[in-house]
């Protein structure tokens, strides 16, 4: 019966990407109540999904989703970032969840000198970040594929800078302090987190929003570190066309204190 109801689907193919699309939901729905898993195995195996490459996560159709990330590297909001950043002039960097290195291509430019790193969970995200940076001459970057709570391979204070870009939005309580734990120790000078900031202080660790959590980062960190100075800046609404991302959207920075 199964079989038959699959062969069926298949020969229907707008019919089938919906059920399929639909599926994909149920099952990021159910994961989500087992915590950050379900959006570690959609991102880490999202690429075998035949219905997200064909679209993007910036409303273009027909558009493989990992190429989408590339050809979004003049995204408003990436220039805000890339601009914080360089105030405190790094000579290295590491993005955690860079997806194939938008955000890396712009610092790659900006500072060619610089040691620039980058992970993502993904693996074929990871692949054509590197062969697209290779094909460019661009190489001061490279993208390695590892899950943000194990960063092992790195030592402690190696990187000026640690940064994250719309990615602790899927990490649940039962993860976001390990995955803050590991920033912490491989940051030498700051860590700046684009992400979704709970303004009303309501949850330290995580509240679901839909289908991403949100947190109160400054009593988060408040909790974690005590020699480190947190400032939190809401984006400009014009950044982000999301209207969550409009009422939410922030910059976090971590930064060194200075008697350290």
């Amino acid at each position: 019966m199964k079989n038959r109801f699959l062969l069926f689907l298949k020969k229907n193919p707008k019919l089938y990407n919906f059920v399929e699309a639909l599926y994909n939901v149920f099952q990021r729905i159910i994961f989500k109540f087992k915590g950050t898993k379900g959006d570690e195995n959609y991102w880490e195996n999202r690429h075998l999904n035949s219905s997200d490459n064909k679209k993007d996560d910036w409303g273009n159709e027909n558009t493989d989703w990992i190429q989408g990330y590339w050809d979004s590297v003049n995204h408003a909001h990436r220039n805000f970032l890339i601009e914080r950043i360089s105030q405190h002039h790094p000579s290295s960097i590491l993005e955690i969840g860079c997806n194939c290195g938008p955000n890396l291509h712009l610092l790659a430019k900006k500072f060619p000198q610089a040691q620039i790193s980058g992970i993502d969970i993904n693996p074929l995200a990871v692949k054509n970040g590197n062969d697209w940076f290779a094909r460019e001459g661009i190489k001061n970057v490279q993208l390695f594929a590892c899950k943000a709570d194990d960063l092992s391979q790195f030592a402690d204070k190696s990187f000026d800078i640690v940064f994250t870009d719309a990615v602790l939005i899927y990490f649940g309580p039962d993860k976001i302090k390990q995955v803050v734990s590991e920033m912490l120790r491989v940051s030498k000078k700051a860590i700046l987190l684009l992400e979704w900031n709970d303004f009303e202080q309501k949850n330290n660790t995580g509240g679901k929003l839909l289908k991403h959590w949100i947190r109160n980062y400054e009593n988060l960190f408040k909790e974690m570190v005590n020699n480190k100075e947190i400032q939190i800046e809401k984006m400009n609404e014009g950044l982000w066309a999301d209207k969550n991302w409009q009422k939410y959207g922030a910059l976090v920075e971590i930064i060194e204190s200075k008697e350290n």
